[in-house]
């Protein structure tokens, strides 16, 4: 059974996806980079507050593991995340 994530949650990951996906995409994706994104889309709906912060953990609860994979690879992970297939 597929479990979906919360729409706004699915909105920052979509947005992570987007982001990882348009700059590069062919360069390895690493583990900073994608924890300094997660912030920055939870501050960029958010902004300095609480709620990003909340947004933020429950972005990072549901990242996949950084083994490697180039940043389009990544985003594809993260856009299956979103629609519930696990990894």
């Amino acid at each position: 059974m597929q479990n979906r994530t919360p729409i706004g949650v699915s909105e920052l990951l979509l947005g992570l996806a987007d982001k990882l996906d348009a700059k590069h995409p062919n360069r390895a994706v690493t583990q900073p980079l994608v924890l300094a994104q997660a912030l920055v889309i939870a501050e960029q709906l958010h902004g300095p507050t609480e709620a990003a912060e909340e947004a933020e953990r429950a972005i990072l609860a549901l990242l996949p593991a950084v083994t490697g994979q180039t940043r389009g690879e990544y985003s594809t992970q993260l856009r299956l995340v979103v629609v519930g297939v696990s990894l």
